[in-house]
């Protein structure tokens, strides 16, 4: 069980809330910061494609015709301790991933909060599951950390709201957009260390990452088990990882967060690693690790870039050139990196 962790102003230390801009007792502004991803602002100039109104809904649907306003190919942000880069690929015509992070920042250091969906494309709107499933689970896990709940609670209470944020996106019997999840909470502990806490559904992951030469920390490593046909064949021992990829139902979810799901957070596994650095945590769609599934191999790009930025958009240009298939979203943390010779320390 993780110990406890709230969220707190740095400089009075008074309890805070999550949607909290200042604190109460001091005054003191917050540093919270989010991002959501695609970003889906409205430019105040835009036009809808098919029919050339320009006025657009909350969601980006033209209020004309009903056309969906098509986002840019690449959305990207940066939160300083937390790089995000979601991009559409290359196949296909939207962008049906999501990733969400917030942080706060405090003197003993930042807690970070991550989410990645993916879209499942033979859904309706997945794109819409994705969003709310991603913004969904970093809100509550946020919330619960200010309450003082354990890390471990704070991530089953995010896993509860994107389940139930993707259900509350359906609009009616049939309508069911669907979305995995993968998220996680990144936070300092008292001895130096960093605890990483981790929960999926799908196939979406997490990975810790080092670099070669690291000493005294993990080895680079998946932390998520995938909830897909292929991971069922390994487990049941019927054929190796390598083998049971190649399988054309590889794929094929057999938990995924949606309305015509049947699935439960309770049912989902928790795990919490300690690291001490340097090192990277990664969370990242099957867009990415389709290309690259070997932690050491994304080892290989992640830990050796310029910078966090350089980093993450080095992974994505990697699936870009191996084939950009499938939307592609990479959501970066470095741990005790130092950046701008070489990435490990």
């Amino acid at each position: 069980m993780s110990a406890a962790v709230g969220l707190h102003c740095p400089g009075c230390r008074a309890a805070v809330g999550a949607a909290d801009r200042f604190c109460e007792q001091c005054g003191r502004e917050l540093a919270i910061t989010r991002a959501v991803l695609p970003d889906t602002t409205i430019d105040p100039a835009a036009v809808c494609d098919d029919c050339g109104a320009a006025d657009f809904d909350a969601d980006g649907y033209c209020a004309a015709c009903g056309g969906l306003r098509r986002p840019p190919d690449r959305s990207a942000a940066d939160l300083g301790a937390v790089q995000l880069i979601t991009d559409r690929g290359l196949a296909h015509a939207r962008n049906e991933d999501a990733a969400a992070a917030a942080l706060l920042d405090e003197t003993s250091g930042s807690t970070i909060v991550i989410a990645v969906c993916d879209g499942v494309s033979t859904s309706e709107d997945p794109q819409l599951a994705a969003r709310a499933g991603a913004r969904g689970g970093v809100d509550a896990c946020l919330s619960a950390l200010a309450a003082d709940r354990t890390t471990t609670d704070a991530v089953r209470a995010g896993l509860e709201a994107a389940f139930q944020a993707v259900r509350d996106v359906s609009t009616g019997v049939g309508h069911s957009p669907s979305c995995t999840y993968v998220a996680a909470v990144l936070r300092a502990c008292a001895d130096g260390e960093f605890e990483i806490t981790v929960a999926n559904v799908g196939d979406s992951r997490a990975y810790w990452l080092c670099p070669e030469e690291a000493k005294g920390t993990p080895p680079s490593q998946r932390l998520t088990i995938d909830d897909s046909w292929a991971q069922a064949l390994v487990d049941a021992k019927v054929m190796d990882e390598q083998a049971a990829m190649q399988d054309p139902r590889a794929h094929a979810l057999v938990r995924w967060l949606g309305a015509d799901s049947e699935h439960k957070a309770a049912d989902t596994r928790v795990r919490s690693v300690r690291v001490r650095g340097p090192g990277v945590l990664l969370l990242c769609s099957d867009g990415l690790w389709n290309y690259l599934p070997d932690p050491v191999g994304i080892a290989s790009i992640a830990t050796v870039a310029a910078t966090p930025a350089e980093a993450a958009r080095e992974l994505v240009e990697f699936a870009l050139a191996a084939g950009g298939g499938d939307n592609i979203t990479v959501a970066l943390a470095p741990v005790g990196m130092s950046w701008g010779r070489g990435g490990g320390q």
